[in-house]
């Protein structure tokens, strides 16, 4: 699996080889073809582990880098509008203006205060999220993440909120790419804690 391989490589750049074989094992039985069972309980194993091996602030670290990489043609238009513009707003205007997810912005309708933007997920499957009658199927329709869905399917198998740092990644990878700058992301809410949606603050940096 392409993800299982990032967090490998992930775990040598920030924690090293050895404490990477601790966590990683059993990694080589998971394939993309292994049953949601085994992926949903092989993640779980292994986040514990990283519980037990790793601060918090190295987990983060970890978990964004192996993030799906924003797409670059995504990020092309939005880059050039803040060259032209050098405003922040005139970008959040271009991705408000975007219908190409289902009809809905691709870009989930950011918001800025100050410094921070914030954005919610948009349910991947909205449609079908808006059926759902009870609490499991409702976070399967929502959630973005095949690991997390596979996780939602197993009784008695949990995943730490923590996770959902891979998915920060996503955010950095964007704002990254628009600014040609480093900024921060935090989880604020995420289906994992049972919260109702998954929400992130961007930290823009203080210079803009």
């Amino acid at each position: 699996m392409q993800w299982i391989k990032k967090f490998s490589q992930s775990l040598d750049q920030y924690i090293g080889v050895e404490i990477r074989k601790k966590i990683m094992q059993g990694a080589e039985e998971i394939k993309s073809s292994s049953s949601g069972k085994k992926k949903a309980e092989w993640i779980h194993n292994t986040l514990e582990k990283l519980d037990d091996l790793i601060d918090e602030e190295t987990q983060k670290k970890v978990l964004i880098s192996c993030s799906h990489v924003f797409p670059k043609t995504r990020i092309k238009p939005l880059k050039i509008k803040y060259k032209e513009t050098g405003n922040i707003d005139a970008v959040l205007e271009l991705m408000h203006e975007d219908r190409s997810w289902g009809d809905l912005s691709y870009y989930e309708y950011p918001i800025r205060e100050g410094n921070v933007i914030y954005v919610t997920k948009i349910p991947f499957n909205p449609k079908k999220y808006e059926e759902s009658t009870n609490e499991i199927e409702k976070k399967f329709n929502y959630c973005h993440c095949g690991l997390v869905k596979a996780s939602l399917k197993v009784p008695n198998v949990s995943i730490s909120s923590n996770f959902c740092y891979c998915g920060a990644g996503w955010y950095k990878t964007l704002w990254e790419g628009i600014l040609s700058k480093s900024v921060k992301v935090e989880v604020l809410e995420s289906i994992i804690r049972d919260d109702n949606s998954c929400k992130f603050a961007i930290y823009l940096p203080s210079e803009l």
